[in-house]
């Protein structure tokens, strides 16, 4: 079975965590899974965002990305979490509420845009997981992971809320560890493996910069605790969140973790035999090398 998605590679991945959006594409290359693009795309708009001012506009500059799709007539396919849940949660706020469909619907004619339902959207993981399937994933493992202990952290958008992502169990998940397991590491559970890392809410100044690093403490102690060689996310938000918060640790409390933060395409191209270069793991804020040396050891 041939897969073959639009790729929506949204604002973080692109632009703070390029070397994510490496490796992605290269494990994608190597799962022979095929990627589209659109330079016409605009940014997703969360809800703190244009929704705060103008809540029909801003869900029409979201919805606007899946009418593109639909003229693809392909499923797309996120980078971030935040990018899948506010896509998800327009197509179902459009799906759900002809009123509302109506009025945005209107805002999309101006734009030569209609909005008509019908348009797949998928986050690199839950296209990994639903579409890709473990039993496939298992079959490309070449250099199994064994002896790592990966700490799986889910982050929120990827199936919060439920009735939008419908991707997991909102209270106890366990996909995220079901794929870590297919590498050949042991996924570590730990308390905060479903907290918030703030995501672009550190963005709001000063309180929110400093409730993202107690937040990245809480997280990267909590999966030391447990042994943890690396934190494995589904979100690039999340990556630079506690890579971000590491740096400021060590800067402002003199705690140096030195915690590996990954993505999961990491781990399993990792599993697949690729190179750390091939997948970026050299651009990267947190320090690779405990881990790097752990798989193969010098």
């Amino acid at each position: 079975m041939s897969l073959e998605y639009l790729l929506y590679p949204g604002c973080v991945a692109s632009v703070r965590e390029l070397g994510y959006e490496v490796s992605m594409r290269k494990v994608f290359e190597a799962l022979d899974i095929g990627l589209e693009q659109s330079n016409d795309f605009n940014c997703c708009m969360p809800a703190c965002l244009v929704h705060s001012f103008d809540y029909t506009r801003g869900l029409a500059l979201t919805s606007r990305n899946l009418c593109i799709a639909d003229e693809f007539d392909m499923p797309m396919l996120t980078l971030c979490s935040s990018c899948f849940g506010n896509l998800s949660r327009a197509k179902y706020l459009l799906d759900t509420n002809d009123d509302l469909r109506r009025d945005v619907n209107g805002i999309l004619r101006q734009v030569g845009k209609e909005y008509r339902s019908g348009v797949k959207i998928e986050q690199v993981i839950t296209a990994l997981y639903n579409d890709y399937t473990i039993k496939r994933l298992k079959d490309r493992i070449r250099n199994p992971l064994e002896g790592i202990k990966a700490a799986p952290f889910y982050g929120c958008h990827i199936f919060l809320p439920s009735r939008y992502t419908k991707f997991d169990d909102s209270e106890f998940p366990q996909k995220l560890d079901s794929l870590i397991k297919v590498t050949g590491a042991e996924s570590v559970d730990y308390h905060e493996k479903t907290s918030c890392c703030i995501g672009c809410g550190s963005f709001f100044g000063e309180i929110s910069e400093k409730a993202a690093a107690i937040l990245a403490e809480m997280i990267l102690d909590s999966a030391s605790k447990q042994g943890a060689d690396c934190v494995i996310t589904s979100c690039p938000f999340c990556i630079m969140q506690l890579e971000m918060g590491q740096i400021r640790l060590k800067s402002e409390k003199g705690v140096d973790y030195r915690m590996p933060v990954m993505h999961y395409v990491d781990l399993l191209g990792l599993s697949m035999g690729l190179e750390p270069k091939e997948l970026g793991l050299d651009i990267r804020r947190s320090d690779m090398t405990p881990l790097l040396e752990k798989i193969n050891p010098p």
